[in-house]
Formats: C-alpha cells, sequence, structure tokens
C-alpha cells in the first residue's frame, strides 16, 4: 500500500495552502476574495436601496432650500357677478358702476424675509438625516462584505475537508479489498472485514454531510455574488492570516472611531439636538413681502377695459397662544436627544465587550493551532510506527486502520484550526470597524 504517497497528498493538501491559492489564482477562472467582495457590493440590490434612500433625502435638501427663494403663481379667473348696479341720468342715460364680466390676470411673489432662523435650523436637520443615510450605506457594504468573506472561507475549508475524506476513504477501501482476499485466503475474519466496511460506510456517510454543506455555502455565495444557479465557482485562496500583534486597546478606541454603528448613533444625537432647535423656533414670528401685478377689468369708468394694476404688502405672523404644543415638541426632543446619548453610551459598552470577545478568540486559536500542528506530527509518528508494526505482523490491520484514521482526524482538526484562525481575524476586524471593501 502507497500510505506514504498519501501523506505527501495529504501535506500538499493542507500544509501548502498558500503554494495552492497561487497556482489557482493563475487560471483567469479563479475568483480570489477581493473580486468576491466587489461582486457582492456591485451586484446586491441592498447596497442600491442604501443609495436610493441617500437619493430620496438629498431632493429633501434641495426641497429645503427652495424656501430660501420666493415663491411666483400666475392667476387667471373670471367671474360673473350680478345684479349690475346702474344710475340713471336724464339726458345722459345708465351709468353701470360694475360689470357682469369680470377678468382677472395677475402674477404674485411671495418671500419669506426673516423667520428667526427656522429655515436655517430645518435645513441643518435634514442634512443630517443626509449623513445617517451615508452611514447607512457603509453599514450595508460592511456586512455584505465579511458575510462574503465568512461563505468564501467556509467554501475553502469544506473543499480540502472532502478532500481529506476522499483520501481517507480511498485507504479503507484499499484496506477494505486486502481484508477480502485475506479472508478469502483464511487468514481473516468476517469480523475485519465488516468492520472495515462500517469504517467505509461512516467516512463515506461524513462526506455526503460536508459535501451537502458544501452546496449550500455555495449556494449562499452565488447569491451574494449575483451568479446563477448553474455558473460554476472556482476559488482560489489561502487561510494565510497576519502575524503582526495588535493591542486590544488600540483595537477598541479604532472600534469607537470607525465602527458604522457608532457614526449612525452620532448622527442620530445629531439629529435629536437639530430637532430640538427647530422645535424651539415654533413659536416665532415670520415675516414677509407679497407683490403681485396683473390686468383686471371693472375700473370706472371704462368697466370692461383690462387696465394694469398692482399690489405690495408686508406681514408679519405673531403667533399668540398654540396650546402650549411648541414647549410639548421642544419636551419630546430633549427626551429624544437623552435617548440618544443612552444609545451611544449602551453601544460603546457593547462594542467594547464583543471586541473583547473577538480578541479572546483569535488569541485562542492561535494557540489551538500550535498544539494541534503537534498532534499532527504525533499522529504521522505514530502512523509511521504502526506501518512498521503491520509489516512486522505485530499488530492487525484494524489496528492500523486506527492509526490511519487518528492522523485524518488530526488533520482536519488542524484544517478547522487553520479555518476558525482566519474566520476570528477576520470577526476581530469587522467588531474593531476595519474596512476590507
Amino acid at each position: 500500500m502507497k500510505l506514504y504517497s498519501k501523506k505527501i497528498l495529504i501535506n500538499l493538501l493542507i500544509f501548502i495552502p498558500i503554494t495552492t491559492g497561487l497556482a489557482q489564482s493563475l487560471k483567469t477562472d479563479s475568483l480570489s476574495l477581493n473580486d468576491a467582495i466587489k461582486l457582492t457590493l456591485t451586484n446586491q440590490p441592498l447596497i442600491q436601496q442604501a443609495v436610493e434612500q441617500v437619493n430620496a433625502v438629498s431632493a429633501r435638501v434641495k426641497e429645503q432650500n427652495s424656501s430660501y427663494y420666493p415663491i411666483v403663481e400666475g392667476n387667471l379667473s373670471y367671474a360673473w357677478i350680478g345684479p349690475v348696479i346702474s344710475l340713471a341720468f336724464p339726458g345722459m342715460g345708465n351709468f353701470d358702476f360694475n360689470t357682469p364680466n369680470n377678468y382677472d390676470m395677475h402674477v404674485s411673489a411671495g418671500y419669506t424675509l426673516y423667520d428667526f432662523g427656522r429655515r436655517d435650523a430645518e435645513l441643518d436637520l435634514i442634512k443630517s438625516y443626509k449623513l445617517s443615510a451615508e452611514e447607512k450605506i457603509n453599514l450595508v457594504k460592511s456586512n455584505l462584505a465579511y458575510s462574503t468573506i465568512q461563505t468564501f472561507y467556509s467554501i475553502l475549508f469544506l473543499e480540502k475537508s472532502i478532500a481529506v475524506k476522499e483520501d481517507q476513504i480511498n485507504t479503507l477501501n484499499q484496506h477494505l479489498e486486502l481484508t477480502k482476499k485475506k479472508v478469502a485466503s483464511g487468514s481473516a475474519t468476517d469480523f475485519d472485514a465488516l468492520t472495515t466496511e462500517v469504517r467505509v460506510s461512516s467516512a463515506e456517510n461524513d462526506k455526503t454531510d460536508i459535501e451537502n454543506a458544501l452546496a449550500k455555502e455555495e449556494i449562499y455565495l452565488k447569491s451574494l455574488l449575483g451568479y446563477s444557479a448553474d455558473q460554476p465557482l472556482n476559488l482560489s485562496g489561502d487561510f494565510s492570516t497576519s502575524g503582526q500583534n495588535i493591542s486590544l486597546d488600540s483595537l477598541v478606541t479604532q472600534a469607537f472611531n470607525m465602527r458604522p454603528e457608532i457614526k449612525l448613533a452620532k448622527d442620530a444625537e445629531n439629529s435629536a439636538k437639530l430637532t430640538k432647535q427647530v422645535s424651539a423656533l415654533g413659536d416665532r414670528p415670520t415675516l414677509s413681502l407679497d407683490a403681485s401685478y396683473g390686468l383686471k377689468n371693472g375700473f370706472f369708468p371704462d368697466l370692461d377695459v383690462l387696465r394694469g394694476n398692482w399690489a405690495a404688502a408686508i406681514s408679519a405672523i405673531i403667533p399668540i397662544f398654540n396650546g402650549n404644543r411648541t414647549d410639548y415638541k421642544v419636551e419630546e426632543a430633549e427626551a429624544n436627544l437623552k435617548e440618544s446619548t443612552q444609545e451611544i453610551l449602551s453601544l460603546e459598552r457593547n462594542i467594547k465587550a464583543q471586541v473583547q470577545s473577538a480578541y479572546s478568540d483569535w488569541e485562542t486559536n492561535k494557540e489551538k493551532l500550535d498544539r494541534t500542528k503537534i498532534q499532527v506530527k504525533q499522529a504521522e509518528d505514530a502512523l509511521s510506527r504502526a506501518e512498521l508494526q503491520y509489516r512486522d505482523g505485530v499488530i492487525t490491520n484494524l489496528d492500523l486502520i486506527d492509526s490511519e484514521t487518528s492522523l485524518a482526524e488530526a488533520r482536519l482538526l488542524y484544517l478547522q484550526i487553520i479555518y476558525k484562525n482566519v474566520l476570528s481575524k477576520y470577526a476581530l476586524d469587522k467588531v474593531a470597524g476595519e474596512v476590507v471593501w
């Protein structure tokens, strides 16, 4: 049996992932992690939905800016009025004081001269909504990017796990074939063959479960990328991570400065402040200028002749009593402001806990990685000794299978720890607000 060649194959699959990733990257149809993230951010409707929300708020900003301009209107009207008041003068006929047909055509303009800064405050408030909408795009991008990363590495992990299982199954089948020959020759019992068959079946079931998990991850990744269901995936990547030491305190500080959730919460706090300011200006006077010019008939003495006419007025609207509505709005805005402030404090506390937890996971997985390497080496040494003992007839075929199974399990465990180590590093990046797109 070519057991050493199989060990070399597994080593190539697991212990040299960087070489594998570089080889795959040379293929024209391969998809790197950065390519996958770019495709996700390009094809996801959630991002376009967030962009349209920004566009909607931008339109509201333009709408509010229009309040700084005059409002100009054109008016056309016709009115039939009766009765017509007439006065008869002897020898001069009847004189009408009004006409039944009344025409009016004029252009009017109105402009708010002064409103104690209400328009400015409302504009600032809407602009704060726009900042929140823009920051929401970053939050959506962050969630989608990290979902892509997790699914990407899950697929790589499951593909390599299948390769390990396939090698284990091939080895077990070779043992089974050899055992059946021994049973036929009388040098082994049916129990040995049955036991080997059970192990083959168990390994095949494990492989089936992994293949099912792989299929689900591929479906989800294709959904993120905007791929069709029948479009193939050819991922190129490895499980290498940055080995630099990172300070926990610096990560917490970075998270407070970079997390989109924090920025959104601070935007909400600022919006609450501006809402309070707008509410406080609710009972301030408004000074307006109105003017109009047009053509109209009904002027004495030629009532049916259209004549130019104009009007200009300055008016002030001074609120006197509105049932204390303004005070209640200010009170509501003050409560919302306090709520926003408390939300930031609560969010900072949760983010700090998230960073600490993710940092602990990352440190733990790094420690496990070193220990698991030792376990794999020990399992390889144990298998080498078992092969020698098997050739010398000291142990049975089942004992050799036990050693091979232990090595396969150790390698799967090592592969799993590498996978978890990568994901824990990206999880730490996410909670620290690291931008990966």
